[in-house]
């Protein structure tokens, strides 16, 4: 639905450096340039306009997942969104898989997730510091997508109670124990994604992947730098994101795979 109700997400946009989520409600909203009145939304349709009491313009829109998790309380480090969607692609998810995750964190990946496989499919996450639990709990509370995902307070070291699941990601400090879990909870040919900061990590990784039974397709880190995209001045920008993990992509084989 284009139309705005009241309770309805709202992504306040000014620029890429300032814009808000919010909802449409009968509360004020205040920016550093004036006040919105959010019941004047409502009856409104995404991609519309309003103006602050100060006369600022800001356009009205329905938040992506990619919004909502810039809002996410975060009390350990999330995943870029390049290496979440580069994961999620080679995943092959679809609507109705079922998917184990190691290491809830903040909850970025297991939202990202649970749109992919929702709305048939189910997101398993298991995260064994209460903390992240309960964060992660607030922060998937605002995406809408609770009803696919189930939290598991758990040490995963202690094996998963979900099998023939499509795929597992594992984002821990030291995935290489996840990996015979893994294989035994995958169905032939799933699919498995982990996360590794370091080369060290990398490396007891692949290592412990091909002694569980997994074929390792490829492991690859990926950079993201931005275009300043202004009228005569188009250039790279200054700064962009380099390094942030080494993304090791597996697959589950019955018989032995070869050595790559």
């Amino acid at each position: 639905m284009s139309e705005i109700k009241e309770g309805s997400h709202i992504l306040l946009y000014q620029d890429t450096r300032r814009q808000w989520i919010t909802t449409a409600s009968k509360q004020r909203f205040h920016t550093h340039k004036g006040y919105v009145d959010l019941d004047k939304l409502l009856g409104m349709r995404y991609g519309d306009i309003i103006k602050t009491s100060k006369g600022l313009t800001l356009s009205v829109f329905k938040p992506r997942i990619i919004d909502m998790v810039q809002s996410f309380d975060r009390p350990t480090q999330i995943l870029y969104p390049k290496d979440i969607a580069y994961a999620v692609y080679q995943l092959g998810l679809r609507p109705g898989d079922t998917v184990l995750e190691v290491g809830t964190g903040s909850g970025a990946m297991t939202v990202s997730i649970a749109q992919a496989v929702w709305p048939d499919g189910h997101v398993h996450t298991y995260e064994m510091r209460p903390e992240f639990a309960e964060a992660a709990k607030a922060n998937i509370a605002k995406t809408g997508l609770g009803d696919a995902i189930t939290q598991h307070l758990k040490d995963p070291s202690e094996g998963f109670d979900e099998k023939n699941v499509t795929a597992v990601v594992v984002d821990l400090g030291d995935p290489w124990k996840m990996s015979g879990s893994a294989y035994r909870a995958l169905m032939p040919g799933g699919m498995l994604a982990a996360f590794t900061p370091t080369t060290n990590q990398l490396e007891k990784l692949v290592a412990s992947l091909r002694e569980s039974g997994l074929l390792v397709v490829e492991s690859v880190e990926l950079m993201l730098r931005e275009i300043r995209g202004e009228t005569g001045k188009v250039r790279p920008e200054t700064r962009m994101i380099g390094h942030t993990a080494y993304i090791t992509i597996a697959r589950k084989m019955l018989n032995e795979p070869p050595i790559r």
